[in-house]
């Protein structure tokens, strides 16, 4: 049986890629009602783990900028 990735092991890359899919089909204007408001909720869905992930690597960034701080000033 195959097993879904853990939301956290998809690369940021990856969803970048398909919010701006997603994107592009909204503005090609091809799509009925129903199926804009489903890709715009898949959309916001998927913004809100970039944000996450964008957030979880500026927590991990100043992390390591606070601790390294005295090591390595002149």
């Amino acid at each position: 049986m195959k097993t879904k990735k853990k939301k956290e092991e998809i690369p940021f890359e990856d969803y970048l890629k398909k919010l701006e899919r997603i994107v592009q089909q909204l503005e090609e204007g091809e799509l009925t009602l129903d199926e804009s408001v489903k890709l715009y909720e898949e959309g916001m869905n998927i913004s809100k783990l970039c944000l996450e992930k964008l957030n979880k690597a500026k927590q991990k960034v100043e992390k390591l900028i606070i601790e390294n701080e005295d090591k390595y000033s002149i």
